[in-house]
């Protein structure tokens, strides 16, 4: 096993975190995520910001999908 096999690894690793952030963080699931975090001060904070949510985490999926298409090549 040499430095192109651990190089290699890692990277398919990384692209699958990435993609992993991609998905959580699209702002198509921010409905599902305030459901889901109903109750509890992470949801009535998005809730109650779900404009500044909505920007916040397109610029983290636009990053983290950006990311995951470079890596992927």
């Amino acid at each position: 096993m040499g430095t192109t096999d651990t190089a290699s690894s890692a990277r398919g690793a990384m692209t699958y975190v990435m993609g992993t952030i991609a998905v959580l963080t699209c702002p198509c699931h921010l409905p599902i995520l305030i459901a889901l975090l109903s109750g509890t001060v992470a949801g009535a904070f998005l809730a109650d910001n779900l404009v500044l949510a909505v920007v916040l985490l397109l610029a983290v999926f636009l990053l983290s999908a950006t990311a995951t298409w470079r890596l992927a090549r």
